[in-house]
């Protein structure tokens, strides 16, 4: 089975099986730290509604498309507060299950993974801070970006499980908090209009001279995958994940 741009579907999963397996790896990763789990369904079957239901979430099963979900979905962001970080993530995302493990140290030990003397010398040299910049994540680690046509200058993290690398270009995946988003709202809410992810790249995320952008990094290797054949995150074993979530 084919995805919505035609890209087939990783190990013969189809739609509804791919959607839940997606969404276990996500609640198998997530569920040892404190949350609360929002699932925006777009007129759900009752198959799927039941699904969902079997797991403590607030389903919220509106008939939106495309665009009106991605409006929706940051609408609600909108009412969270200002320290709360907030995972957007489409539903064709699989997980692996250290992802909030890593994520949690590296936004715990922020200050101290990216607090160098010499990287502070090499950053005055190039007029850019990014002690008190707004940090966004985005989960996987898409291979195109590592091609000779997109290559870039990008800053380098290293956290105590991996590394960390400035991205300028993500899909409608990414943690931010909640004073980010209200920061950008004017931007995420215009970029749900044709689901326009470059429009949101372009105008939110800096490359080495940040301005008033954010900072945006992904973890190397990914903690999740798109789960589309041509784009899935690189030296990550996912159809053993698959099966140890079957």
């Amino acid at each position: 089975m084919h995805s919505l741009h035609n890209a087939p579907r990783p190990f013969n999963l189809d739609k509804r099986s791919l959607i839940k397996i997606c969404f276990k790896s996500m609640y198998n990763a997530v569920k040892d730290y404190p949350h609360r789990i929002t699932v925006l369904g777009d007129r759900l079957s009752p198959d799927m509604q039941d699904f969902f239901r079997s797991y403590p979430v607030t389903l919220l099963n509106e008939e939106l498309g495309n665009d009106k979900s991605l409006r929706r979905q940051m609408e609600i962001a909108l009412e969270s507060p200002e320290e709360e970080w907030i995972y957007f993530v489409e539903d064709d995302y699989l997980h692996t299950p250290e992802a909030f493990k890593w994520i949690d140290d590296f936004i715990t030990n922020r200050s101290g993974y990216m607090s160098t003397k010499r990287l502070a010398r090499q950053l005055r040299f190039i007029k850019l801070r990014i002690d008190d910049k707004p940090l966004i994540i985005h989960t996987p680690d898409y291979p195109d970006r590592y091609l000779p046509k997109y290559l870039r200058f990008s800053l380098i993290f290293i956290s105590k499980y991996c590394h960390w690398r400035q991205i300028t270009n993500t899909t409608f995946t990414f943690m931010m908090q909640g004073k980010t988003v209200q920061r950008y709202k004017e931007i995420l809410l215009r970029s749900s209009i044709g689901a326009d992810d470059g429009f949101l790249s372009r105008r939110l995320f800096a490359g080495l001279r940040l301005g008033k952008k954010a900072l945006c990094v992904s973890p190397i290797p990914g903690v999740s995958t798109h789960m589309h054949e041509e784009v899935m995150t690189p030296f990550v074993n996912w159809e053993k994940i698959i099966k140890e979530i079957e």
